[in-house]
């Protein structure tokens, strides 16, 4: 069976999905380790068993909602390429956006210790030391499997960041580190939004999705934290759920933190929020 061939049977037994030519496209293209265009050019190939096998069960894969990105194992951001598996969440392009923000600091600091909580993939602090090369990134993360994926990404693209396997900022307070900026995209999805989501997102780590009950767990722990990992002027950044602003600020600002602004995603919707704090003891 030649490209050509094998992309119409599988775009046949894709028509009654969300998914179509270009995820077939994709999956084909990473199997035999070519750009898209090079199936369009060579359409007559004929492919060997092995490949045809490997296709026919990664369009099964997709039928039966496993996300794209887990069946290539791969991800580009920010025109980056990334390993993902199904121990991290896949990166949004809405996270951009807190990654901007975080930029913005560069003016205000020479030389700073940025620490982001719950790393995933490793994405964002990769991207920010490639900005902020000057910048000494630390990261933390709960999930062993996860780090060890984020730890390659840091070494596929030989960056030098420190990563501790521990709970939320655990690791962080055993070594006294003291950080001039922290980011987190944290899980921030209520119990009953979970329910509602599709399929497909269902199969990301649950963990990396679920901030409790209501969705805040996350940002109540850090404001009882956080305190004991800043330095006498910090900066901290959180992407949250459009609808969580207000209410997570108001956390926020009974701990003592300082609201800076709100940022919006393409979509207009409340997506970074910046709080600053200061120690006025010294």
């Amino acid at each position: 069976m030649n490209i050509e061939d094998i992309l119409k049977k599988a775009h046949s037994k894709l028509r009654n999905t969300q998914y179509g030519k270009l995820e077939a496209e994709v999956i084909l293209a990473n199997l035999l380790n070519k750009e898209r265009v090079y199936l369009h050019i060579n359409n007559k190939e004929e492919l060997d068993d092995r490949i045809i096998d490997s296709f026919e069960s990664n369009v099964e894969e997709l039928i039966n909602n496993k996300p794209l990105q887990y069946i290539t194992g791969k991800q580009e951001w920010m025109g980056l390429s990334f390993k993902v598996n199904e121990n991290v969440l896949i990166p949004r392009e809405d996270t951009r956006i807190l990654l901007e923000q975080i930029l913005k600091f560069k003016d205000t600091f020479e030389l700073p210790i940025i620490l982001e909580i719950g790393t995933g993939s490793g994405i964002l602090p990769v991207v920010l030391k490639k900005n902020w090369p000057q910048a000494r990134l630390i990261v933390t993360e709960i999930s062993k499997d996860t780090l060890e994926v984020a730890r390659e990404n840091f070494k596929q693209h030989n960056v030098e960041i420190k990563s501790y396997n521990c709970d939320f900022l655990d690791d962080i307070k055993a070594n006294s580190i003291k950080a001039d900026i922290i980011f987190s995209n944290p899980p921030y999805i209520s119990e009953e939004e979970y329910l509602e989501l599709d399929e497909e997102v269902k199969r990301e780590p649950y963990g990396a999705l679920v901030g409790g009950t209501d969705g805040l767990d996350y940002y109540r722990r850090l404001a009882e934290e956080y305190i004991d990992v800043v330095r006498d002027r910090a900066y901290i950044l959180l992407e949250l759920g459009c609808q969580q602003y207000e209410i997570v600020r108001k956390i926020l600002e009974e701990k003592g933190l300082k609201f800076i602004g709100i940022y919006k995603d393409d979509g207009n919707r409340n997506r970074v929020l910046v709080m600053e704090h200061i120690n006025y003891e010294n």
